[in-house]
């Protein structure tokens, strides 16, 4: 159980980085010579945080498309964990870890969403 719920973690650590890391990249190679400060205060362009929005952009190639959906997967990790976690105690049966991860679960959908 613990070597599937670390596993889950450093993967999608990992995938998240990696998509930074090129989202990154990209940004450097279009805009290298342009400041800081105005890629900052430019508008944005894209579709929001949205993963339907934002998977045609990234496969589209651009940069800031990739970083939004590296960031949106490193934030979304942990969720994915604490929901196998819950998934696996309900499997063995163990009722109280499973409420206690169903109940962190609910937390992190409530915050996440903005409801909390």
């Amino acid at each position: 159980m613990a070597l599937l719920l670390s596993l889950v973690l450093r993967v999608g650590v990992l995938l998240s980085a990696l998509l930074v890391l090129l989202g990154g990249v990209g940004e450097l190679w279009a805009h290298g010579a342009v400041p800081v400060g105005a890629i900052l205060q430019a508008a944005p362009g894209g579709q929001g945080w949205s993963p339907l929005a934002l998977m045609p952009e990234a496969w589209q190639g651009r940069p800031e498309a990739l970083v939004r959906l590296g960031l949106l997967l490193l934030l979304l990790t942990p969720v994915a964990r604490v929901a196998l976690a819950a998934i696996l105690f309900l499997l063995e049966e163990d009722a109280f870890y499973a409420g206690v991860a169903l109940w962190v679960l609910g937390l992190l959908v409530l915050s996440l969403t903005g409801l909390m």
